[in-house]
């Protein structure tokens, strides 16, 4: 006797055949996609679940011996025998590597990431090759001193309307294995903020191991507020700024204490590329003595940027700038200056507290080389002169403040006791007989 298969579907009875219709429809797709949900659900809870027993088993060894992931041979001695002891791998290390793989992929936060991390070295190896990298765009990372305590990192993002803190300590900056390569990997800086820290050498070699790993082709700012120049050198700005100022807009100086003339100097202003420098900054220069200095920018910094055709919005405190070079600068703007740049009505250079520029030269010398020079007063100690080219409505602007009455008697009184000890030294004793 033959034997049939039993229809399921009865087709005389009903003249509509509805798994044509179910082929290819979106029922069939959406099955097909409950099924593929299920299995990555499964391997989401077993990742879920291997975390967990991996916290488990750490807090669970308290005052216990933990097995180890690897095969370990290990000698007892009970008596007059010695016995072998073969421990067990863990069963996390048994899981093949595509398995591992699919389970990892479903790690993505940042705290199952460190969780999985954590499990063995194994694991973090593996995450190591799926981990996305997403980059962080900070809009500013802020350097601030805590004293003895350490320094504060914060970094701000604009975008994402977020911002996170880390104290780090001083023993960790002195320590030249201190690494936070996995953060900084993450980062594209924007703008860079010291405040009220030590510029000391541990601090610069710190910041520049950080530095290495981070994205700096969209660094524009570096500034420098309240900072103690009295650990540093010359050579130790000329460190900091080498893997910064190639991209930098704006560099700023203000309200440094403890400053000797070498703080800053006409090399390390060089080290800034002159096609990509908006501003420069260096303003309330603080010395680390009361005697009156003036800093090693002279000349040379403002013959340099007008030879390359650059001319930055600068304000320069007590520097050894003189007054010729400062006419020289107005003069090489008004001839230098592109047509496309004619709407720009005035720029600005403000020299403070420079002894070797002085108003009255300056007007003298700007007639000299043809320039109209008006002056006006500004606010406070400022003096304003609006020097214009003929048949022009371009104006450069230069701001002088000069050094304050009580500076410049201290100064006079500096310069009378160091001529007077001067012929003191070329003076001749009589002896008599």
């Amino acid at each position: 006797m033959e034997l049939q298969r039993k229809r399921s579907f009865n087709t005389s009875t009903v003249s509509h055949d509805f798994r044509k219709e179910y082929k290819g429809s979106f029922l069939e797709t959406k099955c097909r996609k409950v099924k593929k949900d299920s299995k990555k659900n499964g391997l989401k809870s077993i990742a879920e679940w291997i975390l967990t027993k991996t916290s488990t088993k750490k807090t669970g060894a308290t005052g216990s011996t933990m097995t180890s992931s690897t095969t370990i041979a290990q000698k007892i001695e009970s008596g007059a025998k010695i016995v072998t002891v073969h421990e067990k791998p863990s069963y996390f290390d048994r899981i093949p590597n595509e398995i591992l793989f699919q389970i990892l992929e479903n790690c993505k936060s940042g705290d199952s990431v460190l969780a999985a991390r954590r499990v063995s070295h194994r694991f973090n190896v593996c995450m190591d090759h799926i981990a996305d990298v997403n980059v962080n765009v900070l809009s500013r990372l802020v350097i601030s001193g805590l004293g003895r305590k350490g320094i504060e990192m914060r970094w701000v993002s604009y975008v994402g309307q977020k911002t996170k803190t880390t104290v780090i300590p001083w023993n960790i900056i002195k320590s030249a294995t201190s690494s936070f390569e996995f953060n900084f990997r993450r980062f594209a800086i924007q703008r860079i903020l010291l405040k009220n820290v030590p510029l000391s050498d541990d601090l610069i070699d710190f910041l520049r191991r950080q530095f290495q790993f981070a994205d700096l082709s969209k660094l524009i700012q570096l500034s420098l507020s309240q900072v103690d120049f009295s650990p540093s050198n010359s050579l130790s700005l000329h460190r900091f700024l080498a893997p910064l100022a190639k991209t930098l807009e704006i560099f700023e100086i203000t309200q440094c204490n403890g400053m000797r003339a070498d703080s800053v100097t006409d090399e390390h202003l060089a080290q800034l590329d002159a096609s990509t420098v908006r501003r420069i900054c260096i303003d309330g220069v603080k010395f680390a003595s009361g005697a009156t200095r003036n800093l090693d920018i002279g000349d040379g910094a403002l013959r340099r940027f007008a030879r390359l055709g650059a001319f930055p919005t600068m304000i320069l405190d007590r520097c050894a700038v003189t007054t010729n070079t400062v006419c020289d600068y107005t003069k090489e703007w008004f001839e230098q200056c592109n047509e496309s740049e004619k709407q720009l009505r005035s720029q600005v250079c403000t020299v403070k507290r420079c002894p070797k520029v002085k108003g009255s030269q300056f007007e003298s010398e700007c007639r000299r080389r043809g320039l109209r020079c008006k002056n006006r007063r500004g606010s406070g100690s400022l003096t304003l002169y609006n020097v214009q080219e003929e048949n022009t409505k371009r104006e450069f602007t230069i701001a002088l403040a000069a050094l304050e009455d009580k500076e410049l008697a201290e100064k006079l009184k500096t310069s009378s006791i160091d001529n007077q000890n001067n012929c003191n030294l070329l003076t001749v004793p009589v002896l008599s007989v």
